[in-house]
């Protein structure tokens, strides 16, 4: 028996949540009319946390893959000068106007508003530079509690990064205990030296509009004295007192977050996870979702059902509550679900935990095969899962990609290429010979590159370079590899890697069709890694990976690898890197890049030229801080507290693109199967190509159609084509038929 534990209908602060300290079992229970056709049968699904984490989206949740539960997120970042974080237009790096140089008489002020501060502990985060050979402390005040961040060189003297590089550099700093309040919080910051010894940077009044759709004007949380503390001014910052903005400073804190949303892939509960759907007809299915709940808490749970594993296909009921110990009756013969959960806390401290689910469907079988020998098996098929962050994809036929595409006349430029592959190498090697403009600001395309005519009219390309390095910042050049391919129809990305002392680089990720995945390609050096054993290119958290092996110990800001292995790590990994056609060996540069693929981002969008904002503001300049970046963390290189959008899953990374995902169901009718394709083709799907029992390749628009078995071996092959006519993978099924 299992014991149903009922809302709490007079908990008024947490309504339509559950209240409870104990388990709770959501049990859902759906009956259907049926007619007596033949033996009732019973399937079982059992899903643990691993289980139920798998192509699934957990958006502000984290999986605690020891204790196998999924909670709230437990880091909170706490800041208002994210969207305009980097060197504003106008102003030189090394500028002074929009850093503030702290020395004595100056003092800074920031303040943050916590709604609460409960936390099993927190950090103080800000964006410095120490001077060099500094012995200075930082002297710091939350709330009037003063403590200090002494010199680098006493504090943190494995940090290199702080001490060796003349940098800017984020800082953590743990919070005295007790010190913070709900509410506004005030942080001052000061330096007891004759001289300037700490430099804190500053964002821009004028960079929030780029920075952030919603957030375009700076709170105005920021002030400076220069008497000592005695008269205070939030307009006149900087070492020139000539600008307005928020100062880097940041709270971070370890509790819970407010709310999270998980939502599960779509679950067929007879034959999950099989790829030919037998004909069947339900009684009935009992969900069980094991959730631990804690008082002040809580948890709201959804389903819906169809009858097609297509999410789009028009049998899908609307998302319902699920109210516990209620029957519904307008899903009969739905054989496919889906469920979300919502997870709430007015308590920082406790989360709910989604811990198990179980599926338990009774069911007859109606197969008009089921005396008949029919088998099935996959080669290989597609697979459709999406980011719990979504990625926003550009439009392939944007009128921009197409002047991109015909002013450099890229088509002569892939002109004979045998192979997908080819085409982004020719690319590859192009945008390392382009000349490009100074424009640091633009994310258009067209705005980075300078067109030259040579022989021909075609566009001229730099002479090959004596070193391996180009001489542009290496964001630009991938820029240009990334206009291309987007061009030629093929989805790339934007991705900046770093690691601590080493400093970081920006790189590009393309979607490969030809393999099947996300491949990491690097136009400032005209090259990518692959597997010697295999030859097939690496994406980056492979590459990733590779470097976590052979790490000693987890990283922090105070002991980076590289200040005590700096050179060392990069050799131990065992890859292969592209020489291409340039004089000088890679093989140095490519090490050292992966000492400094520690830590990795993305901007979650690709679609600058629809548009335009936002974008980080001038990124790879400064550290990086923009609040629009998807984070990467592992057990070797954790959380940046500088970030709050973060994620350890390889999912939220990688979902596949341009996938042909085929499902076979029986139909009533012997040796007749239905065939669905889900397919994800971002920028512009154009049809589907099958192609039965080595046929002819023919177009299928729709993606539900019916196959008439034939007796014996029976193969299917199907692929996606996008606007720009480029080819998707082939799913290869067999399904071997007996009358």
């Amino acid at each position: 028996m299992i014991h149903i534990t009922p809302f709490n209908k007079d908990n008024t602060t947490m309504q339509k949540r559950i209240c409870f300290v104990t388990s709770v079992l959501i049990v859902l229970v759906f009956s259907f009319p049926f007619s007596i056709f033949g033996a009732t049968s019973t399937s079982v699904l059992e899903l643990d946390a691993a289980g139920i984490e798998r192509d699934a989206q957990l958006v502000n949740l984290r999986v605690d893959r020891p204790n196998g539960v999924i909670m709230l997120d437990d880091t909170e970042l706490y800041e208002d000068d994210a969207p305009a974080a980097g060197v504003p237009e106008g102003y030189n790096y090394s500028g002074k106007e929009w850093i503030e140089d702290l020395k004595k008489g100056i003092i800074i002020k920031k303040l943050l508003k916590i709604d609460n501060p409960e936390a099993w502990s927190g950090r103080l985060v800000f964006k410095a530079i120490e001077v060099n050979k500094n012995t200075t402390p930082l002297h710091l005040s939350l709330n009037g509690i003063e403590f200090l961040r002494p010199a680098s060189r006493y504090a943190a003297p494995f940090a290199k990064q702080f001490i060796d590089k003349n940098w800017d550099r984020w800082y953590y700093v743990d919070l005295p205990s007790g010190a913070l309040k709900k509410g506004i919080n005030e942080v001052q910051m000061w330096a007891d030296s004759d001289s300037v010894s700490w430099r804190v940077l500053i964002s821009l009044e004028k960079e929030f509009a780029r920075g952030s759709l919603t957030r375009t004007h700076h709170p105005n949380r920021s002030m400076k004295s220069s008497d000592g503390g005695r008269t205070w001014s939030d307009t006149k910052l900087g070492a020139t007192d000539s600008v307005d903005g928020e100062y880097a400073i940041r709270i971070s804190l370890d509790h819970h977050v407010q709310s999270g949303e998980y939502v599960s892939p779509i679950i067929d509960v007879i034959d999950n996870g099989n790829l030919l759907k037998r004909n069947i007809s339900l009684t009935n299915t009992n969900i069980t979702v094991n959730m631990e709940v804690p008082e002040n808490t809580g948890a709201s749970v959804y389903t819906r059902f169809g009858n097609s594993p297509l999410s789009d296909d028009p049998s899908w009921t609307a998302w319902r509550t699920a109210t516990v110990g209620s029957e519904i009756t307008d899903t009969a013969g739905k054989r496919y679900f889906q469920w979300k959960a919502d997870l709430y806390t007015d308590n920082p401290l406790k989360s709910p935990l989604i811990k198990h689910i179980r599926v338990t469907s009774e069911w007859e079988d109606r197969s008009p095969n089921s005396t008949m020998g029919i088998t099935s098996h996959t080669v290989r098929n597609g697979k459709v899962v999406h980011s719990s962050y979504p990625f926003v994809y550009e439009d392939l036929t944007h009128k921009d990609l197409e002047k991109f595409r015909k002013n450099h006349k890229l088509d002569r430029i892939v002109e004979g290429a045998t192979s997908e592959f080819e085409v982004m190498m020719r690319l590859l090697n192009w945008a390392y010979r382009i000349p490009l403009t100074s424009d640091r600001y633009s994310w258009d395309w067209n705005d980075v590159t300078i067109i030259e005519k040579g022989e021909k009219g075609m566009p001229r390309l730099q002479e090959p370079y004596e070193g391996r390095r180009r001489d542009a910042m290496c964001l630009y050049s991938n820029q240009a590899l990334i206009g291309a391919l987007l061009s030629l129809g093929y989805q790339a990305r934007h991705i900046n890697i770093h690691s601590e002392v080493l400093s970081g680089h920006e790189v590009t990720e393309v979607w490969s069709n030809e393999f099947n995945k996300w491949i990491y390609m690097d136009a400032t050096r005209d090259y990518y890694y692959f597997n010697p054993d295999t030859g097939i290119p690496y994406n980056l958290l492979e590459i990733h990976d590779l470097l976590k092996e052979q790490m000693p110990y987890i990283e922090t800001l105070h002991r980076p690898f590289a200040g005590e292995y700096e050179n060392q790590i990069g050799h131990r990994i065992h890859i292969g890197m592209r020489e291409g056609n340039n004089p000088v060996s890679i093989v140095e540069h490519g090490t050292h890049i992966m000492e400094i693929m520690g830590y990795f981002r993305i901007i979650p969008r690709n679609d600058f030229l629809s548009n335009p904002l936002p974008v980080p503001v001038h990124t790879g300049a400064t550290m990086w801080g923009w609040d629009g970046f998807l984070n990467h963390y592992d057990e070797k290189f954790p959380k940046r507290y500088e970030y709050q959008t973060q994620t350890d899953r390889a999912m939220d990374f990688y979902e596949p693109l341009n996938q042909a995902e085929v499902f076979l169901s029986e139909t009533d009718e012997a040796g007749l199967l239905t065939v669905n394709i889900a397919t994800y083709t971002p920028g512009g799907f154009d049809t589907f190509l099958v192609r039965i029992n080595d046929g002819e390749w023919i177009e299928q628009k729709e993606p539900i159609w019916l196959w008439n078995l034939k007796s014996g071996l029976n193969r299917l092959e199907v692929r996606t084509r996008n606007v720009r006519k480029v080819l998707g993978p082939v799913s290869l099924l067999d399904v071997t038929y007996n009358p």
